[in-house]
Parts: C-alpha cells; sequence; structure tokens
C-alpha cells in the first residue's frame, strides 16, 4: 500500500512540473468564409492577455508564413505589433494586445516593422473604438484553392454582410516529458518485485 501511494505522490509531481512549463499556446481564427489562420506561440497569460510574445509560428489554409526577403534580400521572421488607436496606426512602440476575448485584440503579425513598408505575410486583429473590429490575413507569396491560380491569399472579415468569424486561443498540449515512460517502467518492475516478495511470505 505504502508503494501504491509513493507511486502516485511521484507521477502527481511530474504531472505538476509539467502543467507548470506550458507557455506554448495555440490560436486560430476561422474566417466567415470558411478560411483559416492557425498557429503557435510562447508567451505568458496574465488575465485574458498574452505577454511576452515570442517564437511565432502562423499559416493561412494550411500555408505557412515563412520564407519572405526584405528588399535588401535579408530573410524576415514574424514579429508581433501593436495598434495605436488614436492614431490608427500599427508602430513597434505600441505594446500588442493578444488576448483570449476576441473584442480585446490589438496587433498585427508580420514579417517586417511595420514601419520598413511592404511585408511577404501578415495577420492583423483590429478592435478600432471608431471603425469598430476589422480581421485580415495575407499571404502575397503565395496562392490557395480559396484565392485562386496567381492571387494573393487574403481572407477578411466582417464580410459583405457583417459577419464575423470564430477566433480561439488555448494552451497547447505538452508532451509528456521524454523521462516518464522510463520512470513508468521502473516502477511497474518495482512493483512487481514488491508483489513477489509478499507472495514468497
Amino acid at each position: 500500500m505504502k508503494f501504491l501511494i509513493k507511486t502516485a505522490a511521484i507521477a502527481a509531481a511530474l504531472s505538476a512540473s509539467v502543467t507548470a512549463s506550458a507557455t506554448t499556446f495555440d490560436f486560430s481564427y476561422t474566417f466567415s468564409d470558411g478560411q483559416q489562420i492557425a498557429g503557435s506561440l510562447d508567451g505568458a497569460l496574465s488575465g485574458t492577455t498574452i505577454t511576452d510574445i515570442r517564437d511565432l509560428q502562423v499559416s493561412l489554409n494550411g500555408i505557412a508564413f515563412a520564407g519572405g526577403t526584405d528588399g535588401a534580400g535579408n530573410a524576415t521572421t514574424l514579429g508581433i505589433y501593436g495598434y495605436n488607436t488614436t492614431t490608427g496606426l500599427f508602430e513597434s512602440g505600441v505594446a500588442p494586445v493578444l488576448s483570449t476575448v476576441a473584442a480585446q485584440n490589438n496587433f498585427i503579425i508580420e514579417d517586417l516593422n511595420p514601419a520598413a513598408g511592404s511585408t511577404n505575410y501578415e495577420f492583423a486583429f483590429v478592435n478600432d473604438p471608431t471603425f469598430g473590429a476589422t480581421i485580415v490575413a495575407a499571404n502575397f507569396l503565395h496562392s490557395d484553392s480559396f484565392s485562386g491560380p496567381g492571387s494573393t491569399q487574403l481572407a477578411i472579415d466582417p464580410n459583405n454582410s457583417g459577419v464575423y468569424g470564430s477566433w480561439t486561443v488555448k494552451p497547447a498540449p505538452v508532451p509528456l516529458p521524454a523521462a516518464f515512460p522510463l520512470l513508468a517502467s521502473g516502477l511497474g518492475l518495482l512493483g512487481g518485485v514488491a508483489r513477489r516478495r509478499r507472495a514468497a511470505k
């Protein structure tokens, strides 16, 4: 009985350590026409807002935002920038607001600083106090079945009827540590040895 209690305590401790280290979030927005932006990021959840955002991965209709270059031919990387509700501009000095609540979002994810000019990829989610919410995703390097051959991948909400899609953000599933299966098999062997000892008495 003591052995089972110890085993349960070890398993609970491992589970707690895995949960505490979960900082990866999956997000998606399904547009009213069925197109979908999806991705993941690392960050810290503070209330309903994710801060310290890094390691952005984004795709539109399954095509990743990757492989772009700037005007000088240098490879670009995705960054997130805030929206200034006073000026109506995306600015690098403004903190982005990426929230689990759609009505709080004010950000743009793109592969070049907004002040640098043309981007290769972008996903903007704005809640402007004057104009309301606008969600736009564009991949200027690829086309797909929605956009047609040779066209820019593009999705915009609200649609002509004022309809919006759906936004979700949730912690990504955390894989078990590599050592967990080994520990579990070791505990199983110890349990077998303990049973044999009891049976021998």
